[in-house]
């Protein structure tokens, strides 16, 4: 059995699957197909998607277990797998997680066992703005020099989920500052720079603007020119498909061979309503 029909979004990455319903189980081929086409596309886009949190759930399900995110406050009552992602205001209170993702990132990088993938349903979407961006880092491992390839190849970099709190959301009021229970189960890790893709075997640089905040064994003074480098070198745009969403559309993205910036380039008073599954993952190497 195969994919009904699979269509390369950009020359970067992302691939449109169509001729499913997934509504209904796949069976074990089905998936294995999906997760050979998503290690080698980076994400997967099912148009049309209209699914309630229920079928969400099942669906992601299928491609392993599910995890609820560390800031519970933002976890679907009733479906604390799901995720809100939300602008929408209703009796005074913010439905989700308001200016989530607006900085380059790999979803859970800074947990020992980061997220393999993570699936996110477009709901309400503004009719302009709201893109989100995804690169490829198989690509962009793929373009350093032998001599760059060579040197970050043993190294290991710290991830730290508070680095998001203390930079990109340190002025919002929406997004208060993790509590100490929260740090506490975020503590730092360290995770290898180049990782391998356990479905395609290819490398894949893993380093992200929004939670690597060192290199291990050095400085601050001699890893962060490093870092900022492999930031901008990951960032260049023919690594990069953007998606303009439409309400319905589903992505699954694969957060071993991607990272991904969701575009604050839109009218905060025009509704955004998004709900997220995220599947655990294993242990980089």
């Amino acid at each position: 059995m195969t994919i009904a029909s699979i269509r390369r979004l950009s020359p970067a990455c992302g691939a449109e699957v169509s001729g499913l319903d997934i509504t209904q189980p796949l069976g074990a081929d089905r998936v294995q197909e999906l997760h050979q086409a998503l290690g080698e596309n980076g994400i997967l886009l099912f148009r049309d998607a209209r699914l309630s949190p229920e079928q969400h759930i099942a669906f992601s399900r299928q491609f392993g277990p599910l995890e609820a995110h560390v800031v519970g406050d933002f976890n679907l009552p009733g479906h604390p797998e799901i995720f809100v992602v939300s602008n929408v205001k209703e009796e005074g209170k913010i439905k989700g997680a308001v200016y989530a993702g607006q900085y380059w990132h790999s979803d859970l990088s800074y947990m020992p066992k980061p997220s393999m993938g993570s699936l996110l349903l477009c709901h309400e979407m503004p009719k302009i703005g709201g893109d989100t961006m995804w690169a490829n880092m198989y690509q962009a491992y793929n373009a350093l020099s032998d001599v760059m390839k060579n040197f970050i190849g043993g190294l290991n970099a710290v991830h730290d989920y508070s680095n998001a709190y203390d930079t990109y959301f340190a002025h919002l009021k929406e997004r208060p500052p993790l509590t100490p229970e929260q740090r506490a189960k975020t503590p730092p890790v360290e995770q290898p720079m180049v990782r391998t893709h356990s479905v395609t075997g290819k490398k894949a640089l893993y380093v992200n603007p929004g939670f690597t905040t060192g290199i291990v064994g050095m400085p601050r003074e001699e890893s962060q020119p490093i870092l900022d480098f492999l930031f901008r070198h990951s960032t260049r745009p023919e690594f990069i498909y953007r998606h303009q969403w439409r309400p319905h559309d589903l992505i699954f993205w694969d957060n071993r061979c991607t990272m991904h910036y969701a575009l604050a380039d839109y009218d905060f008073s025009v509704r955004r309503h998004m709900h997220r599954t995220t599947i655990a993952g294993d242990v980089p190497y």
